[in-house]
Formats: C-alpha cells, sequence, structure tokens
C-alpha cells in the first residue's frame, strides 16, 4: 500500500494512464483531465487525514437506470446503463471498528460500526445515508 503523496506522484507522472485509459478511454485531453482529479481527490484526502498516510483508491461507475428504478431492491428488473460520471474513494483503516465518510461539500459523518441501525432524528441525513449502506 502507498502512501497518497506517492500515489499522487505517481499518478501526475502518467504510471497510472494504463488504469486510467480503461476507465475513461485514450483521448490525451480526458487522460489529462482524470489525472487531476485523482491527484486533488489524494490531496483532498491529506487535508482529511494528514500527509503520509497509506491509502487505497477505488472507482465505480455511475449507474442511471432508464427503467424499473428501484425494483431490483425487491428482486424486480431494471435497466441501467452505466455512465461517465464516476464515484472515487480514497480509503485508509482506522484504529478503531468507525466509519468516518468525508464528501465535498457536506458535513462529515462519523459511526460506531456497531451502531448502524435506522435512527429516527437522522432521516434524511448523510448519516441516516452511511448507516443504511
Amino acid at each position: 500500500m502507498a502512501t497518497s503523496a506517492q500515489l499522487r506522484r505517481e499518478i501526475l507522472a502518467g504510471q497510472w494512464d494504463e488504469a486510467l485509459c480503461t476507465l475513461y478511454g485514450t483521448e490525451p485531453a480526458v487522460l489529462a483531465r482524470q489525472r487531476q482529479r485523482y491527484a486533488a481527490a489524494l490531496e483532498q484526502f491529506e487535508l482529511y487525514y494528514g500527509p503520509g498516510r497509506q491509502v487505497h483508491v477505488y472507482s465505480a461507475p455511475g449507474r442511471a437506470e432508464l427503467g424499473g428504478n428501484h425494483t431490483d431492491h425487491q428482486r424486480g428488473c431494471v435497466l441501467a446503463a452505466a455512465i461517465d460520471r464516476t464515484t472515487r474513494a480514497r480509503v485508509r483503516l482506522t484504529r478503531g471498528p468507525v466509519v468516518r465518510v468525508f464528501s465535498r461539500g457536506y458535513d462529515p459523518v462519523t459511526l460506531p460500526l456497531d451502531q448502524l441501525s435506522p435512527r429516527e432524528g437522522e432521516r434524511n441525513t448523510s448519516a441516516a445515508l452511511v448507516r443504511g449502506m
């Protein structure tokens, strides 16, 4: 596992280009934009957790439901498509059984992993979403 600074240097030096091209295509302008996105995400990670932390980086495609929105939760069928909006996560281990979620534009959420049942007072909040995940 590498530190956030190491990964940022590797990404900006083009060492992740093969993986980024697989995800986003080979157009030079798109590749340059994705390098910057990932580097910026790692900088943000350092703002939250401090420099020199070990980190994993994950990416998942966005999903647009063309029909059957949320019916898959009840074992129904959905017609879905991947879209070019991605979710990126930078993840590190914590010392205790907690999950902390930082998302640009939202208040941070910290929850003990043994307290994930829904709470009435948190309805329609980021904490409720994290508990549900």
